[in-house]
């Protein structure tokens, strides 16, 4: 594990996407695309945050709109019209509709499904780690084909590495090794839960990408990471720069990690439309 000192989430999420070494594969429109028009389903919650699903389907909307589809309707649209058409308000409840009458009562040629399996914050002060889980596809509301999935976990951890007590003997030890623990324990949970479900009967892996770890002095690390919660759950951004990375790699189908001088390829990207 790579460590730095103090990087900004904002500034890891674009090291994933971009390198002044490589140049990803840009994004640009199919002209034979079938697809002019999609709306961004109600998010399918398999996590315990009740505000995520929200969450992610503006950020998948929002990133949608640089794929060329001349119409990507508005969630609050979207929502609208399934709640008084069809009875539909969550993402749970859309097995109950097919993607030719869902794509008829929306008005688009697609639709894209989106489950979100984790969205989390794991606080201790010692070892503080955020995740985001998504898995999504893209249905053809004529012919119920999937046009696109893809499915990723992001984890940004942040660790503790001394106190204002360093001067203690053996407090700078029992951090360490805390954090050690609570580091290995967080690893063998993310490998040990990488098989999940089928999501509306398509298998969609969604492996865990971490984010290069940050650390801090324990003090900090609590006031960043409670002090933080509480601000982003106030102004409604919890998780966001997880949340926006986790987007941008499964649309985008490549990452970039530090040290690589090539990116990596992640699933495909998102097949574009076919412009304005």
């Amino acid at each position: 594990m790579i460590r730095k000192s103090v990087l900004p989430v904002l500034a890891l999420v674009l090291c994933l996407l971009v390198s002044a070494c490589v140049t990803l594969p840009p994004v640009t429109p199919n002209p034979g695309s079938p697809v002019k028009s999609l709306a961004i389903l109600p998010v399918v919650n398999n996590s315990v945050d009740v505000d995520g699903p929200a969450a992610v389907q503006e950020a998948l909307y929002q990133e949608t709109l640089h794929y060329y589809f001349p119409v990507v309707k508005p969630n609050a649209e979207t929502n609208q019209i399934l709640k008084d058409q069809m009875s539909l308000t969550l993402g749970s409840q859309l097995d109950m509709a097919t993607p030719k009458k869902l794509g008829a009562a929306l008005g688009v040629d697609a639709v894209m499904y989106a489950s979100l399996e984790d969205f989390s914050q794991k606080i201790t002060g010692i070892y503080n780690v955020k995740r985001v889980r998504i898995r999504t596809k893209l249905v053809d509301c004529k012919t119920g084909e999937v046009l696109w999935k893809n499915g990723i976990g992001i984890k940004q951890a942040l660790t503790a590495s001394g106190s204002f007590l360093s001067n203690v003997p053996g407090v700078n030890i029992a951090i360490g090794l805390a954090g050690a623990v609570s580091s290995i324990g967080s690893k063998m949970s993310d490998k040990s839960d990488v098989a999940l479900p089928k999501f509306l009967g398509d298998d969609i892996e969604a492996p865990w990408l971490e984010l290069p770890e940050r650390t801090t002095g324990v003090e900090m690390a609590a006031a960043e990471s409670i002090g933080g919660k509480v601000i982003s759950k106030a102004m409604g951004t919890v998780l966001k720069e997880e949340t926006d990375a986790a987007v941008n790699v499964l649309f985008h189908g490549y990452y970039h990690a530090g040290g690589l001088s090539q990116p990596v390829t992640y699933g495909k990207m998102l097949p574009t439309g076919p412009g304005q």
